[in-house]
């Protein structure tokens, strides 16, 4: 077989790798390729007659250049999840070590966990950054090779390092850099497989039987010249060494004391460098490392904003007091971990006895800084067990944010420190903002919480239905399910307002739940009164859409009322595709299964990615109404709304145009191509009522002055 596959062969085999790692593959002094795999193949060459081209690059480009079919072999490829879609893998062949390499003016960097808040150097296309990712590790920066992040710590850029073991040593050694950086711990181990285009197992298997052929002793003479060379003892030299031995065995005895000694020093010298900057018994950063987590993140622009959270446990002397101070230990502890599953934690920190302290980071606006503030209090607030008795404490909370409050950390726990003087003068267990406009709103949005909790309860909620009619035939095919909020304390309340806040505090589930469970129920009624065709079309909400009981919801709204699974249409924005796309793509071929349809709504205004389009069951396409502005008239529109119409017939996907207002927006919609549409020249958002009597008078539209239950430009969903 190895025969024939070589007979088959081509000419020549382009290998690629990576030009920056010694011993396997570097430049040397010479500018050219040195190391052991130059001379794996050219040896592979002699036993197969086949020309190898080796081409040395940075290791980013060599995985394009096999990808773009520049490259028929890559090696030294370290097998993962994400890349096992793309390549087709030799056997291992040898294990490589990977460190987490450190700035030694840095301290307390132990395992993994430890590098949430700071910014990892890597070199482009390693698989260290699919582990880092793995692990929430996304504070990434990204390096052409090895000698590019040494450098970038040298200029500050940035100051922990991921590498592999082997070529770290080498590099750090050759720039006189081993003395400013401590190997922190190892990091995982993988192994090293030559690799193909996925599919090109002709390839692969030429490789593989041409491997064989090197016998394991000219393997042998490889390793012992590029991983060095054993110590040969001639026999004088060797009657010297066993003197030496038996001189030394005296001070074996002394020399493992003074290693028992030193290995008590280091372990003792870098618990009290991790004591620097950590909490001794949370083991959770300190104040001089929260501080410099904070400072480090400004600097780096890490999200669009940054909230410091200063927690104070109320009357936390108490539990000392009343069951001593080894239980509050543990209560402290636990509220620590508690603390540590808050949704975008940056980072969690004890100040100073019942002091924590949390950062979020990321696009935060007050309604999610209040809602994560409102979580914190609801954690805290859950009973601590201890001896078959539940301990409560609540908590005050003062909150700072960047960049309103403060340019630096120590500013900003400054200013979070006052706010939480403020909340606890004001009664405790509450939360107060540096800012006093912006307590004042999270005040209207705790408020607006309360009354969202009792809406569900006061039967408060209400869903408005707006019509969609086929623009070729004017024949209603179906409604959209709106949803509103009339509340006696707050009367209508837009979703605009609402919908943010119940996601952001939880409550989305429950009220989504309802409007599935009426739209459902109210489309089976229409089904049974003889309107079999009419499509019930319902917004999921993006918390909504990536919940994992997003099908049993579904399936448990359609079995409850009856109505047949081709009649629901459910309706998800390009934004939430884009942010829980592969978690959610099983179960939304497990709903089209049942005979769902999915939309995008209001398409065009987000990503617009055609390849999220291609990869999902998407059936309808929505325009949104925003591009209808100035049609027919509008030279702009014409092209975006056309191309979008065209864009979707080819892709065999239905076009819905949202926001239609009057006659020349219908015909130019139709004679493009559109499919259907709905707005207010059609019908406004309707009660069940008023929609029933729109029906039964042949639903005529625009349906006449006595139907207004709603005001232009509120049917949002």
């Amino acid at each position: 077989m190895a025969v024939a596959a070589l007979h088959a062969a081509p000419a020549t085999l382009r290998v690629v790798s990576d030009n920056n790692y010694p011993p396997y593959l570097f430049i040397g002094p010479d500018h050219q390729p040195r190391g052991y795999l130059v001379d794996e193949w050219k040896l592979w060459e002699q036993k197969t007659g086949i020309h190898v081209e080796l081409v040395p690059t940075d290791w980013a480009n060599a995985q394009h250049m096999l990808l773009d079919g520049q490259a028929d072999v890559i090696d030294m490829l370290f097998r993962t999840p994400e890349r096992e879609p793309l390549y087709d893998f030799s056997a291992p062949y040898a294990k490589v070590t990977v460190g987490i390499y450190v700035d030694t003016s840095i301290s307390g960097i132990d395992d993994v966990d430890a590098l949430r808040g700071f910014e990892v150097g890597v070199e482009r296309g390693d698989a260290c950054i699919e582990h880092l990712k793995q692990h929430g590790i996304t504070a990434l920066k990204l390096y052409r090779d090895y000698n590019a992040m040494i450098d970038a710590v040298h200029q500050r850029d940035v100051r922990i390092l991921c590498m592999d073991d082997y070529p770290a040593n080498y590099y750090l050694y050759k720039n006189s850099a081993g003395a400013d950086f401590s190997h922190a711990f190892e990091f995982y181990s993988s192994e090293f497989h030559r690799g193909v285009r996925k599919g090109n197992l002709a390839t692969l298997a030429l490789v593989d039987n041409g491997m064989r052929l090197i016998t394991s002793e000219e393997r042998d003479a490889l390793r012992r010249k590029w991983m060095g060379n054993p110590v040969n003892f001639t026999p004088y030299t060797q009657i010297f060494a066993y003197a030496l031995a038996v001189a030394g065995a005296a001070g074996i005895a002394l020399a493992i004391w003074v290693l028992a000694l030193r290995r008590a020093v280091e372990r003792r010298t870098k618990d009290l460098g991790f004591l620097a900057y950590h909490d001794p018994l949370t083991r959770l950063p300190n104040r001089a490392l929260l501080v410099d987590r904070i400072d480090h993140a400004i600097r780096q622009r890490e999200g669009a904003r940054l909230a410091l959270f200063l927690i104070g446990l109320d009357h936390f002397k108490r539990v000392n007091e009343s069951v001593g101070h080894e239980v509050g230990d543990q209560l402290i502890k636990d509220m620590a971990d508690r603390l540590s599953g808050i949704e975008q934690t940056h980072t969690v920190a004890r100040l100073d006895g019942d002091i924590l302290a949390v950062t979020l980071l990321g696009t935060l606006d007050t309604t999610a800084i209040t809602a994560a503030a409102e979580r914190m209090q609801r954690v805290i607030a859950k009973g601590f067990a201890w001896q078959g008795r539940n301990i409560f404490v609540s908590a005050s909370i003062g909150i700072s944010t960047w960049p309103h409050d403060g340019d630096d950390g120590a500013t900003l726990l400054k200013h979070a420190d006052a706010a939480l003087g403020l909340a606890k003068r004001e009664g405790r267990a509450r939360f107060r903002f540096y800012s006093a406009s912006l307590t004042s709103e999270a005040q209207g949005l705790l408020d607006l919480g309360e009354g969202l909790r009792r809406a569900l309860q006061r039967d408060e909620f209400t869903l408005l239905y707006q019509p969609q009619v086929e623009l070729r035939t004017g024949r209603v095919v179906g409604v959209e399910a709106l949803l509103r909020w009339r509340s006696d304390t707050f009367g209508l309340v837009s979703p605009d307002r609402f919908i943010p806040y119940a996601e952001e505090a939880g409550l989305i589930g429950a009220i989504g739940d309802w409007v599935l469970q009426e739209a459902c129920h109210r489309a089976a009624g229409w089904v049974r009164r003889g309107w079999s065709g009419l499509h019930m079309a319902v917004n999921l909400s993006p918390r909504q859409f990536g919940s994992v009981n997003l099908y049993e919801q579904v399936s448990d709204a359609l079995g409850a009322s009856g109505l047949p699974p081709q009649l629901l249409e459910l309706e998800i924005t390009e934004g939430s595709l884009l942010q829980h796309g592969p978690a959610v793509s099983d179960v939304l071929s497990r709903l089209r299964a049942l005979g769902l349809s999915f939309a995008i709504d209001d398409f065009g205004t987000g990503y617009s990615s055609l390849a999220y389009l291609n990869r999902f069951p998407i059936q309808i396409l929505k325009i949104d109404r925003s591009f209808l502005i100035g049609l027919p008239d509008d030279a702009r529109a014409i092209t975006l709304t056309s191309t979008i119409v065209a864009m979707a017939r080819n892709m065999n996907m239905r076009v819905l145009a949202e926001g239609v207002e009057n006659v020349a927006q219908w015909d130019f919609l139709r004679d493009a191509g559109c499919d259907c549409a709905q707005g207010w020249y059609i019908g406004p958002p309707m009660t069940v009522e008023q929609f029933e009597t729109w029906m039964s008078r042949g639903a005529p539209f625009p349906p006449g002055d006595d139907f207004h239950p709603d005001t232009p430009g509120t049917s949002t969903p």
